[in-house]
């Protein structure tokens, strides 16, 4: 049985011709029509989460691992207001999204009519397209919501990012017919074109320049790209800066770059500085490496991304719209030019390199402690999905695994969905998948673990260290006296009552002795979840952090 509404038999038939079938559905009454349909339509794979935060942050883990668009759906009102923390992540990543949100008829709207509110352009500032279809059935309109369709699909595709389709419906919901009445044979997907052509010009300006730094941001993982990478990091006058979230792994980059970035000053700053400075990718983690080229009054930057081209430092001077692999190649033609500019970079990560590893062999137990272990732990099979504040910032400065991807949520950096995110990560992906955690971020996104899908093979470690510890980390909270009330929130909380509500199973490690037993078993196989706790409250952990970054910079 089917939906008898032809505007939802034409969106079932249009998305399944573009191979688009997994429909993340949030129970309720409006989109009663969108859910009897995907629910029985053969083609697609449903799944069912009550919260719409949450859900939305499942469909862009999906979407992440599955590079394709998946669908979230949801009935009309506040339910729609939910979805947008993840749409905002889903476009400033440039994770496909289509959105579709049930909504009553036009002229309900402002007339104090239940769970109707302004829903048409509700997330005009972070959407790459928004439609909304007619629920008139005549030929004209099915015609114009067909071409709304195509265009809604070709966008979330070509845009690689969230588009919204409104749907308004009236009563009756509920009826369905035994026959769908609207059928397309074939659709055919679109295809991104490039201009390479425009760019040319740029090759032989690449020489103008004789100290030239490649900093990659977030990006799937792309072997060519490292290949044509390590081509550039032999020469004198280039280096390649990568952070964990570009996936990029070679002995010949700078992975760690908060290790090298702390501080500068003025005449060092003249020495290392770029004067071209070509970025690659998305959002870039560290602040040091911001604030360094920001201040640097670079003489070019070029950016180099399929989709977005920010000014992230202030001084852009070229968009290069084109696929990474297809421009470097061009570009790796051009003669390297005398410089001593790599020369100059390696002296400096060999010292800290070492000096890392001074400091790091002698740590307490503590989150920096902590990390560095899991750094060595996690299996090459594992996904490795890691939660925004202090944890993606503790990562950066550890190389971990080679063969695992890693992914964050830094497209907006919130920290409102790693776990949902993880969560529809390890559903789509064939490989397991490890969270590691925070314990504001965890317990916040906890209703992540309401839904019945996760894998047995899905990990999370959660460190525990009692409060948001970033506020005494970044400088500026930690002179007021509201530190540990409204920006720290002290908690006593623990994750065990919630992994026995989800049927987790459970442990937990106060101490070094405790994590390193527990790791030992914490990835076998076995028949539910796991929740690995490590409570470092009480240890000097952001005192820790400050010796690190003050060691490393000694002269």
């Amino acid at each position: 049985m089917y939906s008898n509404k032809l505007s939802v038999q034409l969106l079932g038939e249009v998305l399944y011709r573009y191979d688009i079938t997994d429909i993340i559905i949030s129970p309720g009454s409006r989109n009663a029509p969108l859910t009897i349909h995907f629910t029985n339509h053969k083609e697609y794979t449903c799944y069912s989460i009550v919260d719409e935060r949450s859900a939305a942050f499942f469909a862009l883990g999906m979407a992440q691992s599955k590079k394709k668009p998946v669908v979230i759906c949801c009935t009309s009102g506040t339910a729609s207001a939910n979805y947008y923390p993840a749409i905002i992540e889903a476009f400033y990543q440039n994770v496909p999204l289509l959105v579709l949100t049930a909504d009553r008829p036009e002229n309900y709207v402002d007339i104090f009519d239940g769970q109707t509110i302004r829903q048409k352009n509700i997330y005009s500032n972070h959407i790459y397209g928004s439609f909304q279809l007619s629920e008139s059935e005549n030929e004209e309109s099915i015609t114009q919501n067909f071409l709304d369709l195509k265009k809604a699909l070709h966008t979330c595709i070509l845009k690689s990012g969230p588009v919204h389709i409104n749907i308004p419906f009236s009563e009756p919901l509920y009826k369905q017919t035994e026959k769908i009445e609207i059928i397309i044979d074939k659709l055919a997907l679109p295809y991104k074109s490039y201009n390479s052509d425009l760019y040319s010009p740029l090759l032989p300006t690449w020489n103008h320049y004789s100290k030239k730094m490649i900093l990659v941001g977030m990006q799937q993982p792309n072997s060519k790209l490292t290949h044509l990478l390590e081509r550039f990091a032999d020469r004198e006058d280039t280096i390649i800066l990568t952070e964990i979230t570009s996936n990029l792994n070679s002995s010949k980059f700078y992975p760690t770059i908060d290790r090298y970035m702390f501080p500068f000053g003025e005449d060092k700053m003249e020495e290392y500085k770029p004067d071209l400075l070509l970025t690659i990718g998305q959002n870039i983690v560290s602040k040091k490496i911001k604030d360094f080229l920001r201040k640097s009054n670079l003489q070019a930057h070029w950016h180099l991304d399929e989709f977005w081209h920010p000014d992230t430092y202030f001084s852009l001077t070229e968009k290069i719209e084109e696929n990474p692999v297809i421009f470097l190649k061009k570009l790796v033609k051009i003669s390297s030019k005398t410089s001593t500019y790599s020369l100059l970079w390696k002296q400096l990560k060999n010292e800290r390199e070492q000096r890392h590893h001074e400091f790091v062999a002698h740590l307490p137990f503590s989150d920096l402690w902590v990390i560095k272990t899991l750094d060595k732990k996690i299996p090459d099979s594992y996904n490795l999905q890691l939660s925004n504040s202090s944890m993606i910032r503790y990562a950066q400065l550890f190389n971990f695994n080679s063969k695992n991807k890693i992914f964050c949520n830094r497209g907006a950096s919130g920290i409102d969905g790693s776990t949902s995110t993880a969560v529809g990560f390890a559903v789509a992906d064939h490989h397991p998948t490890v969270l590691i955690t925070g314990d504001i971020g965890f317990f916040y996104d906890s209703n992540a673990l309401w839904n019945k899908y996760i894998p047995h093979t899905f990990r999370i470690i959660l460190i525990n260290n009692g409060g948001g510890d970033i506020f005494k980390i970044i400088p500026g909270p930690d002179t007021s006296n509201a530190l540990d009330e409204f920006f720290v929130t002290h908690h006593d909380r623990t994750a065990q009552l919630l992994a026995k509500e989800y049927n987790f199973e459970y442990l937990q490690a106060h101490n070094q002795e405790e994590l390193v037993k527990h790791l030992e078993s914490f990835f076998n196989s076995s028949h539910r979840p796991k929740l690995l706790e490590i409570n470092t409250a009480g240890q000097p952990n952001s005192n820790l952090l400050r010796e690190y970054f003050n060691y490393l910079n000694q002269e």
